[in-house]
Parts: structure tokens; sequence; C-alpha cells
């Protein structure tokens, strides 16, 4: 009868993984941080760009003057900029997270049984043919949806901040040009 030999892991492997797991954590948070500023910032910016093409296009029979073509026109510079720049800080934070989740991963090879890689790798845990979920120790149930969009892996339940960082710079981006393309109109 073969018993089978259970390895512990060494005192540096479970340290390093704590740590790494520490910065996810703080990644993660600065990412969520970064993008709430990124919001607030275009929020900021897109009220006052409308309120000034609101108020000086509203006006019937009143010409734009270079300066305030150069107020308007510098408010969506400024929005694109700050748009472009959000995209890019944030793509390049997520490409950091998906290496630290890398080196969590292979962490957890190392240091749990095979199938218990709970930070990492959620996708383990959602069956689409099962909709559920169950504890280990069988006291807990979780259900969950496994068809239509709101599935665990569909768009919506699979939405994550990467898709955000794509989704509402675009949006304000695509809004920025509006105003431009009804502003030149209007000249």
């Amino acid at each position: 009868m073969e018993e089978k030999v259970v390895r512990k892991p060494d005192s540096d492997t479970a340290k390093k993984y704590l740590t790494l797991i520490e910065i996810i954590t703080r990644m993660e948070d600065r990412l969520k941080w970064s993008e709430l500023v990124f919001l607030s910032l275009n929020i900021v910016i897109f009220i006052f760009t409308v309120i000034l093409t609101a108020h000086y296009t509203g006006r019937v029979g009143y010409l734009l003057t270079h300066i305030d073509l150069t107020l308007i026109f510098s408010c969506i510079i400024v929005g694109v900029s700050i748009n472009a720049y959000w995209i890019a800080s944030s793509m390049r934070a997520q490409l950091k997270l998906k290496l630290r989740y890398f080196q969590a991963r292979a962490l957890e090879r190392k240091i749990n049984k095979p199938g218990e890689y709970w930070l990492t790798d959620e996708s383990v845990f959602f069956d689409r043919k099962v909709n559920r979920l169950e504890s280990p120790d069988k006291e807990e149930v979780l259900e969950y949806p496994s068809q239509g969009l709101t599935r665990m892996d569909g768009f919506i339940g699979s939405a994550k901040p990467r898709h955000l960082t794509i989704l509402l710079p675009a949006l304000f981006v695509f809004i920025y040009w509006f105003i431009f393309f009804v502003v030149l109109s209007r000249v």
C-alpha cells in the first residue's frame, strides 16, 4: 500500500505568494481609483464643454469669435487627451496585473493541491451545464446564471474593468467629436 506524500510548501514560497497577493490587491485598487479619477475629470471637462457650446451656439444671429472657438476646441482637445491617456495607462496597468496573476498561478501550483487555485483561476468554478457551485465541505451552495447575457462567462457576467476601460473613453471621445462637428457646422 502506497501512501501519498504531502509536500509542504517552503516558507519562502508562501512569503512570495502573500507578497504577490498584496501587490495584486494594491494594483487593482490603484486601477479602480485611477479610473474613477479619469471618469471624474472627463465629466468635469464634458460639462464645461457642453456649457460653453450651449452658451455660444445657442444665441440666434451670434457668430462665434476666435476666442469662443478656441475655448470650445481647447476643452475638446483636453477631453480627448484625457481619454487617450486613460486608455494607455489603464492598459499598461492591466498588462502588469496580468503578469502578476500569471506569477500567482505559478506559485499556487507550487503550493496548493491541483484544482485549488482559489484566487487566480475562477473558471474552474463555473460550469455552464450545472448552474451551481458547492463548497468542498458541502456546507454551502451557490447558484448562478448559466444562460443568456448574465451567465458568469457571458457579456455582463464577465464584465471587468478592462472592458470599461475601452468603452467609457471611447464613448467620451465619440461625444467630443460630435460636439466638435456641431460647433464646426455652426461656424
